[in-house]
């Protein structure tokens, strides 16, 4: 993950599942829908647990949900999940973990 990754002692997760997605954000665990057609991609509202952190997390965790918000699209780049807004610009990055 991209977005502020140093600012949380564990980095933002993603997983999905058919039309859905979830995962770590930083603080909280979130959940949302997930439109995904060929390279496209976009969250539909986006769900958290309600705990409160460290203000650094707390940061990390808002970068992150800026992201998700912003994201429009996906791209496989060397083994790396990819995300991107409307501009191609990346706005996180994910690598598989077991």
């Amino acid at each position: 993950m991209m977005v502020n990754e140093a600012h949380s002692a564990t980095p933002p997760t993603i997983a999905f599942a058919q039309d859905r997605a979830s995962g770590y954000a930083g603080c909280n665990r979130w959940f949302a829908s997930a439109g995904v057609t060929d390279q496209a991609l976009e969250f539909g509202d986006v769900g958290t647990t309600r705990m409160m952190c460290s203000p650094p997390s707390m940061e990390a965790e808002r970068a992150f949900m800026t992201a998700l918000d912003d994201t429009r699209g996906y791209r496989i780049e060397n083994g790396e999940l990819v995300l991107y807004d409307i501009g191609g610009a990346d706005v996180a990055r994910f690598r598989r973990t077991n």
